[in-house]
């Protein structure tokens, strides 16, 4: 008879607790997995709070989700506070660039990304593929925050806004500019808002008065020249004196300590940002005319940004200053070449040439490039003295040779350009004709070569 194997009641027992247990924890894990808080999938919306809830990926041996979570929650915090700052922005109407406007919303969005403090972290969770985090903000606390901070901003803008008054009234206006710029600078993160301060026992908008200001002073001023238009000769120079501009007020009182800005079209100017003395003067330097045209343009106008840079202003707001008018005096350089006056004495084999081609094509090219004067004055005199002689004859062909200087002065008999002339073959069957034929290659090099070393010798 075979013996059967049998289990204590208590062992069976056991083992059936245990496989229960195991199904529990199973079915418990399960469910688990499925329960996800409402505010992963869910658009919050909190009357006392403000919201931003952010996610990111969970990557095997990294650990960059947290940080990359918790980033992407307060970038959407911020953002909401954003949206109901904005919802009725009304930025100053005094800027009419609306790139500059567009400037101002994005500084004035800055402060709610660096001036966030005051959270609090609500809840976490995370999957096997992504983790999320919640951040919640006292919209009370926010607002409280902020007051205090615009509260002490506004006082700092006063505090400028007086100081650039009392400059205004002593005539001192590079001093106003600045502290008007400061005033608008220390107030630029609350320019959606409308910023009233008692100032001299009057209730005064800060910013409207100051842009006001700002561009009462700026087209205020205006620029007087010595001179309304200037002559100058090519490679000469303009004396000191001719470029000297002083810088009025609207009742014509001469302004002193003001920063002005100088402007040549021909090319940059060494310096140019002067500071006007007490006579309210400035003097400019040019130095050597060098341009070919018939005129070029002096421009002087005040050099605001020199003053907005001292002012320390954010940049913001003084492209919104420079946007303001100016006024900008412009002097006419009118710019007239030296007159030449062409002596030349041609010979061929010894033998005078009367209206020759040397001096035909010296004439020509001097008038073509407006060096011929009409009034028979004269700057320079250009000596040109030419010959040839024969050097050879080979087979029929007779070979001259032609030599000759050219020399330039100018009224004081100073030598500006001295050159001896290469000597130049020519080939045919006469002497004559091959004289000929040297002065017609030579003629070639006046054009190309001798007329242009002339130029440059006196325009230099």
């Amino acid at each position: 008879m075979i013996r059967r194997n049998k289990f204590p009641l208590n062992s069976t027992i056991y083992c059936l607790m245990l496989v229960l247990l195991m199904q529990s924890v199973n079915m418990h894990a399960f469910f688990r997995k499925k329960t996800v808080p409402d505010w992963v999938n869910t658009q919050l919306s909190d009357p006392d709070y403000f919201v931003g809830i952010g996610s990111a990926p969970i990557y095997k041996k990294q650990n960059t989700h947290v940080e990359r979570a918790r980033k992407d929650a307060l970038n959407e915090l911020a953002s909401e506070i954003s949206v109901q700052l904005f919802s009725s922005n009304v930025l100053v109407t005094l800027v009419r660039n609306d790139k500059i406007k567009d400037e101002f919303n994005s500084l004035i969005r800055s402060r709610v990304s660096t001036e966030l403090d005051g959270y609090e972290l609500v809840s976490t969770y995370a999957d096997k593929k992504n983790y999320w985090v919640y951040y919640r903000l006292s919209k009370q606390k926010y607002y409280e925050q902020q007051q205090l901070k615009r509260q002490a901003a506004v006082q700092n803008a006063v505090s400028y806004f007086k100081l650039a008054s009392d400059a205004e009234k002593n005539s001192d206006f590079k001093l106003a500019l600045v502290n008007y710029a400061k005033t608008v600078d220390a107030v630029k993160l609350y320019l959606n808002e409308n910023i009233v301060a008692s100032i001299d026992n009057k209730e005064e908008n800060l910013i409207v008065q100051s842009f006001a200001r700002l561009n009462a002073i700026l087209s205020s001023l205006k620029i007087e020249p010595l001179l309304p238009e200037i002559h100058v000769m090519s490679s000469g120079e303009i004396n000191r004196d001719k470029l000297t501009f002083r810088l009025v007020d609207e009742k014509g009182k001469l302004v002193s300590g003001f920063p002005l800005l100088a402007h040549y079209s021909e090319r940059a100017i060494q310096p140019a940002n002067m500071v006007t003395n007490e006579k309210g003067e400035v003097q400019f330097s040019i130095g050597k005319i060098r341009s070919l045209n018939k005129e070029e343009v002096f421009r002087v106008m005040p050099d605001v940004n020199a003053i907005l840079v001292e002012s320390s202003a954010d940049f913001v707001v003084r492209k919104a200053i420079l946007d303001m008018s100016i006024n900008t005096l412009s002097v006419p350089v009118h710019i007239t070449k030296p007159s030449i006056r062409f002596v030349v004495k041609e010979r061929n084999v010894g033998v005078d040439i009367s209206d020759g081609m040397v001096g035909k094509t010296f004439t020509n090219l001097g008038k073509s490039g407006g060096y011929i004067s009409e009034n028979s004055r004269e700057d320079y005199v250009c000596i040109v003295e030419t010959d040839t002689k024969p050097q050879s004859f080979n087979n029929g062909i007779y070979t001259s040779l032609l030599t000759g200087n050219i020399v330039v002065t100018d009224n004081n008999k100073k030598i500006k350009y001295i050159a001896e002339i290469t000597p130049v073959k020519g080939m045919q069957l006469s002497p004559e004709k091959a004289g000929i034929e040297a002065y017609n290659i030579f003629v070639q090099q006046i054009n190309t070569r001798y007329f242009r070393e002339i130029e440059e010798a006196i325009l230099k």
